[in-house]
């Protein structure tokens, strides 16, 4: 028994480096792309892009669109991006959830190109796109993982990821001058190295492992129908991605029990669910463009980003390890809901050189009534985007075509909810906020 006591004492250096591996960062913002949109002209039409784009953005909103290109030429964009976050959870009730407010913000680059693979029969009919999005800073040296304790309330959408490199690829077929399909990839590359090797040692536990960070793929697709001039139909597909890591080692507890105990982490983050978007693009009038899409997100899938440790018992000793271990860490039941994002946006010619754009969306909560042990906090949200983009020509005479500059903001306005629970040993708290987006877009056709 005082070697079963030993080790119970000392435990808490394994979850220590637990802890040093997938926590002790700050985290970041969710998926930008699904979160904002993919350049200041989509953001600032409330994501409602499936119908209606054929930018180089496409290749994200809806691949199929490349082919309806007009300038029919490479076309490229890069774009930056800042988020003013004013976020609160605030504890209430008998037993209140810790309070706080102001998680991290976004500031990223995007960049993306499109282009016809030629201009001979077969070429100007097959297009090809790239899109990519990366958080600042781009160089990191540590492994940025948070694991979150599920009776601890948190952000489901804006909390839920790592440092990755966000790619969108896609190829798009003009089968007929109305129609064209589309075939692709979603994919997430990690930046930090792809093993980590930690090592800590005392006079009674010595603990190694090798951590691998895959990348992930997701096939995606679109079709597109324009029958008119004025009017065009969209439908796009993106497959689940994830990073799923897997953390194997070992505890050499031979110090104390004579045995080395094998161990496994098991962690994911930075999901992105399946979804399917459909909608249309309009031209009431010449000088005006109007654009709608609803977004169907197939979250009951989702699994939040919550470490699983396993040890693999093989005596009466480490089972009562395990024993202990499931209390520490007991195993809950995750229940999230898909939901239905409406978008709507228009875009105005007020001059030859000048547009104006606004937007709108409204996301609905993910989460059931969280009054039992589990505190994800997902309120409704409603997406404001207002824009204009700047045409303007090379005093110089550098460069031939003309240079488009756009310009965005975004305000997400999440809905107050009040969480009471049904037992005193969970926390109750209230959550809300607003979440302020500004953008900004170089764009040139060559």
């Amino acid at each position: 028994m005082p070697k079963l006591k030993k080790v119970t004492v000392n435990r808490f250096t394994f979850f220590a480096l637990a802890g040093l591996i997938l926590g002790g960062f700050s985290p970041a913002w969710g998926r930008p792309f699904d979160n904002y949109g993919f350049g200041s002209r989509a953001i600032a039409m409330g994501g409602a892009m499936v119908g209606s784009d054929t930018q180089y953005s496409a290749v994200y909103y809806n691949p199929a669109g490349m082919a309806f290109n007009e300038t029919k030429s490479l076309n490229v964009g890069a774009s930056v991006l800042f988020s003013f976050p004013s976020l609160e959870i605030k504890g209430s009730g008998s037993n209140p959830a810790e309070s706080r407010s102001n998680m991290n913000s976004d500031e990223g680059v995007s960049v993306g190109f499109s282009s016809p693979l030629g201009s001979g029969k077969i070429g100007s009919v097959i297009s090809a796109g790239v899109g990519a999005y990366l958080l600042f800073p781009i160089f990191i040296n540590g492994v940025e993982l948070k694991s979150f304790d599920p009776t601890v309330p948190y952000f489901v959408q804006f909390e839920n990821r790592n440092r990755c490199l966000m790619l969108t690829m896609a190829v798009s077929y003009k089968a007929w001058r109305k129609l064209s399909f589309a075939v692709g990839t979603d994919a997430l590359v990690h930046l930090d190295p792809m093993t980590a090797n930690v090592a800590l040692v005392n006079d009674q536990v010595e603990i190694g492992m090798d951590a691998r960070f895959p990348l992930d793929f997701a096939p995606t697709a679109g079709i597109r129908y324009q029958p008119a001039d004025w009017l065009s139909f969209g439908a796009a597909y993106h497959g689940v991605t994830q990073i799923k890591i897997k953390i194997a080692g070992n505890i050499d507890a031979r110090p104390v029990l004579d045995e080395t105990i094998p161990v496994l982490l098991e962690y994911r983050d930075f999901h992105k669910p399946q979804q399917v978007e459909m909608g249309f693009g309009l031209k009431p009038l010449k000088k005006l463009t109007v654009s709608g899409a609803l977004t169907w997100v197939d979250f009951s899938d989702y699994i939040p980003p919550i470490l699983k440790v396993t040890l693999n018992a093989t005596s009466d000793t480490t089972g009562r390890m395990k024993k202990i271990l499931d209390q520490l860490m007991p195993t809950y039941t995750y229940k999230f809901n898909d939901y239905w994002i409406p978008r709507l946006g228009a875009e105005y010619q007020v001059a030859d050189y000048l547009v104006a754009r606004a937007g709108y969306f409204y996301r609905n909560s993910s989460v059931p009534a969280q009054t039992g042990d589990t505190s994800f906090v997902d309120p409704p949200t409603h997406g404001i985007g207002a824009g204009m983009g700047i045409t303007f020509s090379d005093p110089l005479k550098l460069i031939t075509n003309p240079i488009n500059i756009e310009l965005t903001y975004q305000g997400q306005f999440l809905q107050e909810v009040k969480v009471n629970k049904t037992s005193t040993a969970n926390q109750s708290y209230t959550a809300g906020g607003s979440n302020h987006l500004i953008s900004g877009t170089l764009m040139y056709s060559f």
